[in-house]
């Protein structure tokens, strides 16, 4: 029996909220089993939908979600970004972890950032692109401070000792 709008409109919301969790989700299958727990009739192919019209997709064996609002999109993704270089006047390479390069270049452009003109996403970094060196001067600042806030370590500040996370990312600013 096919759902309501209004009870599709909610399953959604409600896989918005478990991918937001802390819960890792590999299987469509998975996620199905929740919603049914949480009193929410579900289908692997309903769910498989609702997963592509909320903008969620598979990166390292887990389903994650890139927001569709403006605050906070490039965070939930800075922690794949490995590397930033300046590789031209008015262009920034992300070199990303692999896989993640269409993930960043997304959560880049709808963060709408002023200093951005666009992207172009590979599979392992993403090209973006400035209007002039003062934006490319800007836009590094800001990954500095995203990526400095997400523990990720700048070229020339040692780690503390014996710490090494397994996950983290290195994160080296290049001229």
């Amino acid at each position: 029996m096919p759902s309501s709008r209004k009870d599709m409109e909610k399953r959604r919301l409600v896989i918005v909220q478990i991918l937001q969790g802390d819960e890792p989700f590999s299987q469509q299958q998975e996620i199905v089993e929740k919603l049914r727990e949480m009193g929410f009739p579900a289908t692997q192919s309903s769910v498989s939908r609702d997963l592509a019209e909320i903008g969620a997709f598979r990166f390292k064996d887990r389903w994650v979600l890139t927001a569709k609002d403006r605050g906070g999109v490039f965070e939930k993704v800075a922690r794949y970004v490995k590397e930033v270089r300046t590789v031209g006047p008015h262009l920034n390479l992300l070199v990303t972890e692999p896989g993640a390069g269409a993930l960043v270049s997304q959560a880049i452009e709808e963060s709408e950032w002023d200093e951005v003109e666009g992207t172009v996403a590979g599979l392992n970094s993403v090209l973006v692109l400035t209007r002039e060196a003062l934006f490319q001067k800007l836009l590094s600042q800001r990954l500095q401070l995203y990526l400095s806030d997400d523990g990720v370590e700048k070229e020339g500040t040692p780690g503390s000792p014996g710490e090494s996370p397994e996950g983290a990312v290195r994160q080296r600013f290049k001229p």
